[in-house]
């Protein structure tokens, strides 16, 4: 899928998760990605409940934005109250806030404490921009009625919290059904994403993808990352 640059607004992006960075050593390997020309720096926030893990909160979020301004952050809420971490994640300097629709009373009446339309509404009253997240699992149907009030949407390509998967093919329906809905909303791939399946993902019409363990352990990062921006969703031709 690609389009003409009168007819897309959107850019090429690629992200780093640091999930897999030896966090003793982090700062130095964030410098060394940021020189390769990453576009954004994904950070997974987890609570070990909305999956097993926990990872981090907004102090040391926050540490790592002070050490690197002028870098692009995106948190990536999977936790199962995102509404609490708002205003610090806010306060830390966080651009993009992601929450997933699991967690909300939209996804079965059951779950989380606020709708998908009020996290929404609060997330930008916090000057950030706001993108909502499905799992494999959850079909996007549900979603597309929040298109409109989102900067961007996250699909997973892995199951979330679970190690050694491989990046799922068939989520590209899921992306190729955003893209025919809105030409110019970001579309953003997390999961198993590297070199070997970016075409696939900018073909469907991804125009974001986040990258860890591939990034980490390329021996030509610049390279890589030249690559698969050009690979990304608008294609260039």
């Amino acid at each position: 899928m690609s389009c003409s640059p009168h007819q897309c607004s959107v850019k090429s992006a690629v992200g780093l998760s640091i999930l897999n960075c030896n966090f003793v050593d982090i700062k130095r390997q964030l410098a060394e990605l940021i020189e390769s020309g990453i576009d954004f720096i994904h950070l997974d926030v987890m609570d070990g409940n909305f999956v097993d893990d926990i990872t981090f909160g907004p102090a040391f979020v926050k540490s790592l934005i002070d050490e690197f301004p002028g870098q692009k952050w995106e948190v990536h809420m999977m936790v199962n109250r995102p509404n609490q971490f708002i205003k610090p994640m806010s306060n830390a300097g966080v651009h993009r806030y992601i929450f997933h629709y699991e967690v909300t009373t939209d996804f079965d009446g059951k779950s989380g404490q606020y709708s998908t339309n009020q996290l929404i509404d609060t997330i930008h009253d916090h000057r950030m921009e706001a993108s909502v997240a499905i799992n494999p699992s959850t079909p996007v149907e549900p979603i597309l009625k929040y298109l409109d009030q989102v900067e961007s949407v996250l699909i997973m390509t892995v199951v979330p919290g679970l190690g050694g998967q491989r990046f799922d093919h068939t989520m590209m329906v899921k992306v190729e059904t955003i893209r025919s809905n809105r030409p110019k909303m970001d579309i953003e791939l997390d999961g198993g994403v590297g070199p070997n399946v970016v075409e696939l993902c900018g073909k469907s019409g991804a125009n974001r993808i986040v990258c860890g363990t591939a990034l980490l352990r390329s021996t030509q990062k610049s390279a890589d990352v030249l690559q698969m921006r050009r690979s990304l969703f608008p294609i260039e031709s």
